[in-house]
């Protein structure tokens, strides 16, 4: 079974690269004439992977996300197929955040910084905190944003600890966070693993958002984190009924 895996891994990276360049190329001729249009073609590539990685998944929650309103979207992290799927069913714009050494890479920087990713110090120093500033300033002119506050994949699917950081960037902005809880993505493709196990079932739920009037980041993270654990318990012991 595993040969098979492998065969039909191959088959999943190749196409996938085929389809990211054939779409940066569509995109970077209308960029010529001013008009960006990254966004829309970043959700058909969304989909376009998560049909190639074969991904069964459930939706949950989405009547808490308003049409009129921006938010800092917040979840765990499992898998690289996390951004495949929350590309293809959150229908806003919204921007990623990077770690910064990532926009130093030769061309995939200038690639994903017109994309409109927004980079990151993800330390605890004074730098790292004049980076979120200048990215809640960026965010609050247009988009929301989505970001991963454990700042890498869990090996395991069980939460690892927040950063700070996050939650320093929603009170900066004062969108309201929009949790959400992923799980099942890390069977598709594990962290660390090149191998797509297709037909895999995955479940994203969105919580009612929380505003951060009134609250410090420390409180603010400790809300956030409580109300994801339980609800990723809930989905888990769901599973196993």
């Amino acid at each position: 079974m595993k040969i098979l895996y492998a065969i039909y891994s191959i088959f999943v990276w190749i196409s996938l690269s085929l389809a990211t360049a054939f779409l940066v190329i569509v995109g970077f001729f209308p960029l010529m004439f001013g008009k960006n249009i990254f966004m829309n073609l970043a959700r058909i590539w969304g989909k376009i992977n998560l049909l190639l990685f074969a991904v069964r998944y459930e939706v949950e929650g989405l009547e808490h996300i308003k049409n009129d309103k921006h938010y800092v979207f917040m979840g765990n992290h499992q898998s690289y197929v996390d951004i495949f799927l929350l590309l293809s069913i959150i229908d806003k714009d919204f921007v990623f955040m990077a770690k910064e050494e990532l926009f130093k890479i030769p061309f995939f920087g200038f690639g994903i910084k017109t994309l409109g990713l927004i980079p990151i110090n993800r330390g605890e120093s004074r730098d790292a905190l004049k980076s979120l500033f200048a990215a809640a300033k960026k965010i609050s002119e247009v988009f929301s944003v989505l970001l991963f506050p454990e700042g890498t994949r869990s090996p395991d699917g069980d939460m690892l600890p927040f950063k700070r950081g996050a939650f320093t960037l929603a009170v900066r902005t004062g969108f309201e966070i929009a949790p959400f809880v992923l799980e099942g993505t890390a069977k598709s493709l594990k962290k660390k693993s090149f191998l797509v196990v297709p037909f895999q079932k995955s479940k994203v739920r969105f919580l009612e958002p929380v505003s951060p009037e009134g609250l410090k980041d420390r409180d603010l993270l400790n809300i956030i984190r409580e109300k994801m654990e339980n609800e990723q318990k809930e989905l888990r012991d769901s599973w196993t009924r």
